[in-house]
């Protein structure tokens, strides 16, 4: 049996602190089913460029990305066509929540082909490629402050095994220029751990004897940096 697709149709509450404190989980928990995903692809396709070498770039969530609201007489006519084709009501009525706006956890290869993904499409790729890597790094929400529909905002990022985050979607885009220098620390702390862990690498050679493209390649599979060294956005390229 091949599943092509799993839609989860779930409805979270964040009205109370037990509701929101179990929405959350079910969120981080949803995260990592996506990053496990990402990482099966990534051991059958190696050769799969790291996120920061993709192209793909940051775009808001889908309920909040400024698309034009549906006229109610083109939302009739859609499930008209819809339940014509043999459409349940059901799966009529997911495709329009679909067009307004739901969130959609795209795997590594539909993101890839879109060309652009929110942080919930983001995050698990950069841990998967972590975690074929050997980092145990995870996903991680941030709460953030009310929104303009009265609810929780809420953001993922990668929070590292020393406690340290990073957040690929500032640095594929997201805040736009405004948020520039914000960005270029980002930046600056993947390029940090780079060397980093460039110069374990090195000792390993050195001192220990490891095999220089063995251990070469480990750094790189973590896609801590793009191959040319420049990270690029919407807003142009940082170094």
């Amino acid at each position: 049996m091949s599943m092509k697709g799993i839609f989860l149709n779930l409805e979270l509450g964040f009205d109370d602190p037990e509701d929101r404190a179990d929405s959350e989980d079910l969120i981080v928990r949803l995260l990592a089913i996506n990053t496990r995903q990402n990482l099966n692809f990534l051991h059958k396709n190696p050769n799969t460029p790291a996120l920061y070498n993709s192209g793909v770039v940051y775009t808001p969530p889908d309920q909040a990305d400024g698309r034009p609201p549906l006229k109610k007489q083109d939302i009739k006519e859609l499930i008209a066509l819809l339940q014509r084709m043999g459409a349940d009501t059901e799966t009529a009525l997911m495709v329009v929540r679909a067009l307004k706006g739901m969130e959609i956890f795209l795997d590594l290869p539909a993101l890839y082909r879109r060309g652009k993904g929110d942080c919930n499409e983001l995050v698990p790729v950069r841990v998967a490629e972590l975690w074929r890597a050997g980092i145990a790094a995870s996903p991680y929400l941030i709460k953030g402050g009310s929104n303009e529909r009265g609810g929780i905002s809420y953001h993922a990022a990668v929070l590292w095994p020393d406690g340290s985050m990073e957040d690929p979607s500032l640095i594929l885009g997201m805040g736009g220029p405004e948020r520039a220098e914000e960005r270029r620390e980002e930046i600056r702390k993947n390029c940090e751990r780079w060397a980093n862990h460039m110069a374990a690498a090195r000792h390993l050679i050195e001192a220990e004897g490891a095999l220089p493209h063995e251990v070469n390649s480990l750094v790189d599979k973590m896609g801590l940096v793009p191959s040319d060294g420049v990270f690029r956005s919407p807003y142009g390229q940082t170094d």
